[in-house]
């Protein structure tokens, strides 16, 4: 168990940092191609527990898979790209935790479940806390923030909902690593076809520090190694440790931002936070219980 609360803590850490390791990036690359860079590097970390996988199934890459894999990186990552360079990390982080917030609303249109009353009140309680959140960073001094940025970033987790509804729905046949994989792999092909066109000499770059360390953690560690500890949380710990990832990930990006970018900590965090923490665990009390219980 402590090893898989340690894997959760570095989890946490490396998806938490993604927003830090990504507005870094903004000043070398364009968004197309911090995401190709990202996957590439994602790949290389991913490939051996591929070729090492037993039982390999062949998949047959049709039109809709492609969407449903593309929700999964090349869409959200570009988008949340260009979120980044109007909104501040720790934001960002907040926002983003919206996205079990909206696969609820999508399972209730596609899944057609009903949600329970503590369902119900998490998403209450969730769109006050994305309101007083907004409101405030609105108003706060010192920070980045527009409402169109904002808004970006809500597609990012509505990109993220749907990619896993469509999993759950569709192709839980399919091994999580070679998911994994080919989500990285389409990602790849498609920014690296925009990157050519957009920054040719973009892999002038790649020769710093300043771009390899962040590539190194945000694609190797990240989107690679990050998948694979995540499924071995879940099926060492249990579900509801792995969820817990949701809960500390707002905590990573606020202090990564507050301490490396200088981003301010204001009211809108105080209340928005704690409030979204609610809807959440509100929102997963089955799953608690279920867990105490066992």
């Amino acid at each position: 168990m402590m090893k898989s609360i340690i894997y959760l803590l570095f989890l946490s850490l490396l998806w938490g940092s993604a927003f830090l390791w990504t507005k870094e990036l903004l000043s070398y690359f364009e968004p197309p191609t911090i995401v190709f860079f990202r996957c590439l590097f994602g790949l290389v970390a991913l490939l051996p527990f591929v070729l090492l996988k037993k039982n390999r199934l062949k998949v047959k890459i049709r039109p809709f898979l492609l969407l449903v894999l593309a929700l999964g990186a090349a869409i959200p990552w570009n988008i949340m790209a260009f979120s980044l360079q109007g909104l501040d990390t720790s934001l960002s982080g907040i926002l983003n935790a919206t996205t079990p917030l909206f696969a609820l609303i999508f399972s209730i249109f596609i899944l057609k479940t009903k949600p329970a009353w503590n369902q119900t009140t998490s998403l209450l309680i969730g769109f006050v806390a994305v309101t007083v959140l907004m409101i405030f960073s609105g108003k706060a001094a010192g920070i980045q923030f527009s409402i169109f940025h904002a808004l970006l970033m809500f597609a990012v987790t509505m990109s993220y909902a749907l990619n896993s509804i469509w999993i759950k729905k569709y192709y839980t046949n399919i091994p999580a690593v070679l998911l994994g994989f080919l989500t990285l792999l389409i990602s790849a092909v498609i920014n690296g076809v925009i990157s050519i066109f957009m920054e040719p000499q973009a892999y002038a770059h790649l020769g710093t520090w300043d771009t390899i360390i962040p590539l190194l953690i945000l694609g190797c560690l990240s989107s690679g190694l990050g998948n694979v500890i995540f499924y071995h949380i879940v099926s060492s710990g249990g579900p509801l440790l792995a969820l817990m990832v949701t809960f500390i990930v707002p905590f990573i990006t606020i202090a990564l931002g507050i301490f490396f970018l200088q981003e301010p900590f204001h009211l809108g965090i105080a209340i928005g936070l704690p409030l979204m923490i609610i809807s959440l665990i509100l929102m997963n009390l089955h799953a608690i219980k279920k867990s105490i219980n066992h």
